[in-house]
């Protein structure tokens, strides 16, 4: 990816700016670059460190929404799952989940089974065009005995049997953000991360683009665009103020727990007292359990984990899942982030499912552009149609969108292992199997990258830290070339260093000495960013 270029920001009008560099933001930048529109886009923190960040790791067909009929979100549900199959099969892996079914209306066998045929002919070609290795089973409902015995500690009053289906986990749900965001970039978008947008440009009615400011240096610089997309996440109603847009943009805030339970190879789903469902999903052989949603409204700034939120968390999922027993001591990573919602029942806030993209030009703000969306895997299709209006409001004829079928940088299914392997051998090195799968797990062909690296410099190819099999090298690798500015960027995204929760000190130490020397940073600046890391894995209270 090309570096941080604020010169080119500054000095260029672009046909499309986008504002967020989360799923949804990528995901435009990269789809409107791609056919054919002069993007850019900023990103007030790291790429991807809201709540793109933080959910469950898996990619959903919609099979719950059938319950409330909405058969068009669980068909556009299957369709964008198949497109994520499609162009990150090396990403992606089937995950079999798991319900009970009881003696009751709507938690029956037939209601299911009803639930289940509906899912099977919506999905009718969920496997077309998908690599043979992620292909999806039809759903089917199982007997009592196979429940009792896959799901232990199931509510057993009342059993009948059980309900399977299959969606899919990101086995690196990070990197499969990152590879938006190298897709953005191949296709010729302008991407800046810590460039924060101030307030909007404006020629008469028309906003032409943000003021910004450099985050880390404080620079001012005046980005101009004929068009501006507002994807800010939790702060996408501050900027719709700044547009001069009265409009609400309620959040609320969802939250799951990574433990340090063992998990098996199943995803199982479960009520709580209120009747909402919990899943734990198997997350590198941790139990990972989610997602709750707070009973109120939140505020763009609470992005923290309170001890009361997790205790909470952790007295539903021990309900939804006896057998787990976990106490808040066994949390070792808590993934929280706040999305769009919708007053539900009793005002209670419920998730936003329809996503929506608001075009301000009635409300005084010409060119001006929001988007509501909560799902992740939905991002691609909204990049598309957000892409389709801004282009038929600037009188702009461009290509159809093929990121439904274009595989993403690093993404695509490959003997990856054999390259890096061959990599090594005429450098002369010598790794260990372990080694190479670590690299390609995360890196893929760029994997080989790294290898170069560790040649070039002997005294980063060990380890940083017993607790990790992350070596030296890919912490300049990432930082050379996929704009890690800070340590969180590092140990959070780009690496896997923290992805199971705190690395340890020794880690986290070793991991900001390389960066210092890489980023240029003093004493105190070293010192601030281990202290954000650390600021991350906290719960207040």
């Amino acid at each position: 990816m090309r570096a941080r270029d604020l010169d080119t920001l500054a000095t260029t009008t672009f046909d499309l700016l986008v504002i967020g560099g989360g799923i949804h933001g990528l995901a435009i930048a990269y789809d409107a670059a791609s056919r054919g529109l002069h993007t850019a886009l900023i990103e007030s923190s790291d790429f991807g460190s809201g709540a793109s960040f933080n959910h469950q790791r898996t990619v959903h067909g919609g099979l719950r929404s059938l319950q409330y009929g909405r058969f068009r979100y669980a068909r556009h549900s299957i369709r964008e799952r198949r497109a994520l199959a499609r162009i990150a099969p090396w990403m992606l892996r089937p995950l079999p989940f798991l319900v009970g079914t009881y003696r009751s209306v709507t938690r029956g066998r037939l209601p299911l089974r009803i639930a289940l045929k509906i899912d099977e002919w919506l999905a009718r070609d969920r496997n077309t065009g998908v690599e043979p290795e992620l292909h999806l089973p039809a759903p089917r409902l199982v007997s009592k005995a196979l429940t009792l015995r896959l799901f232990p500690g199931v509510r057993s009053e009342r059993l009948t049997g059980g309900a399977q289906w299959y969606d899919y986990q990101m086995v690196e749900a990070d990197r499969l953000t990152f590879a938006f965001a190298a897709a953005a970039d191949r296709a010729g978008a302008r991407l800046a991360n810590y460039v924060e947008a101030v307030s909007p440009l404006r020629d008469g009615s028309r906003i032409s683009g943000m003021q910004a400011r450099d985050t880390l240096t404080g620079r001012e610089l005046s980005i101009r665009a004929t068009a501006t997309v507002n994807a800010a996440g939790p702060h996408a109603g501050a900027i719709m103020t700044t547009f001069g847009v009265k409009r609400e943009y309620p959040l609320l805030k969802a939250m799951s727990v990574l433990t340090s339970k063992a998990a098996s190879d199943m995803a199982l789903a479960g009520p709580t007292s209120n009747d909402r469902m919990l899943t734990l999903v198997p997350w590198r052989g941790r139990a990972l359990v989610g997602t709750s949603q707070s009973r109120t409204f939140a505020q763009p700034g609470d992005t923290g984990a309170s001890a009361a939120e997790v205790e909470a968390l952790v007295a539903d999922a021990n309900l939804a899942f006896p057998a787990l027993k976990i106490s808040p001591s066994d949390v070792s990573l808590v993934h929280r982030g706040l999305v769009p919602a919708v007053a539900g029942r009793g005002g209670v806030p419920e998730l936003r499912m329809i996503p929506e993209v608001c075009d301000h030009a009635r409300e005084g703000a010409e060119g001006a552009f929001t988007i509501f969306s909560a799902k992740y895997s939905s991002a691609r299709g909204v990049a598309d149609q957000v892409t389709s209006l801004v282009a038929r409001r600037l009188g702009k004829r461009v290509r159809p969108s093929r990121t439904a079928t274009t595989v993403l940088p690093g993404a695509g299914i490959a003997d990856h292992e054999a390259l890096a392997i061959e990599t090594a051998r005429a450098l002369g090195l010598e790794l260990s199997i372990a080694t190479i799968r670590h690299l390609i797990a995360r890196y893929a062909e760029r994997a080989a990258d790294v290898i170069k690296l560790m040649h070039d410099l002997p005294d980063r190819r060990s380890p940083l830290a017993a607790s990790t099999p992350t070596i030296g090298a890919e912490v300049l690798y990432v930082i050379r070339e996929e704009m890690a500015l800070r340590l969180t960027d590092i140990l959070l995204r780009r690496t896997s260093v923290g992805a199971l929760g705190h690395p340890g000190d020794e880690a986290v130490h070793e991991c900001a000495r390389i960066a210092a020397a890489e980023l240029g940073w003093d004493a105190a600046r070293t010192a601030e960013e281990v202290s954000s890391v650390n600021l991350f894995y906290a719960i207040r209270g």
